[in-house]
């Protein structure tokens, strides 16, 4: 039986997690209202200012702030298309703001050959215990969160979470206008 959480259900959990959050992030638009407006200044100005305004008030980022404090983990990584998408130019922008307040994100170019071994899903892994998995309609808005709480089917999340950890290269290191650097 699939048990969906409500939108306010899922933003609990990043409250309630014990010791690790992870996110597999595979798409290279997502449609969040609450980012259109710096979105939007980004392309227009190529400016992260507002974002960074964001960042120094937002619930997100206190949380996670607060979180690394009591030495809980946050990690995330991007499969992402290259060349980048506009969307997803404009995050690998704003990603030091999420790194400042204590987030570990990493990025696994798409034509990388363990992508064919990932999921075509973007999900929350939380505590190695439980997965949400996040559905998106055609304009790539989220709007179910399943959760998976099977214990071999959150093992497959693990070892998805383990594969791309793995080849996914950190932030800091990670240019998005380098040529190809995998051969299959």
């Amino acid at each position: 039986m699939t048990r969906l959480l409500t939108k306010e259900e899922f933003s609990r959990q990043f409250l309630d997690f014990e010791h690790t959050t992870w996110k597999l992030e595979i798409r290279d638009r997502y449609n969040i209202s609450g980012e259109q407006e710096e979105f939007e200044y980004w392309l227009r100005t190529g400016d992260t200012s507002l974002e960074e305004k964001y960042a120094s008030t937002s619930a997100w980022h206190r949380n996670v702030r607060e979180a690394r404090e009591a030495g809980k983990l946050w990690q995330r990584v991007r499969v992402v298309s290259e060349p980048l998408s506009d969307y997803i130019r404009w995050e690998h922008a704003a990603t030091r703001f999420n790194e400042e307040a204590g987030e570990d994100i990493r990025w696994l170019p798409r034509h990388h050959p363990a992508v064919g071994e990932l999921p075509q899903h973007d999900f929350w892994l939380f505590d190695s215990r439980w997965v949400c998995v996040l559905h998106f309609d055609d304009d790539d808005v989220p709007y179910r969160y399943e959760v998976i709480d099977d214990p071999a089917a959150v093992a497959r999340h693990c070892q998805w979470r383990d594969i791309a950890w793995h080849y996914a290269i950190p932030h800091r290191e990670y240019d998005p206008d380098a040529p190809n650097r995998f051969s299959t």
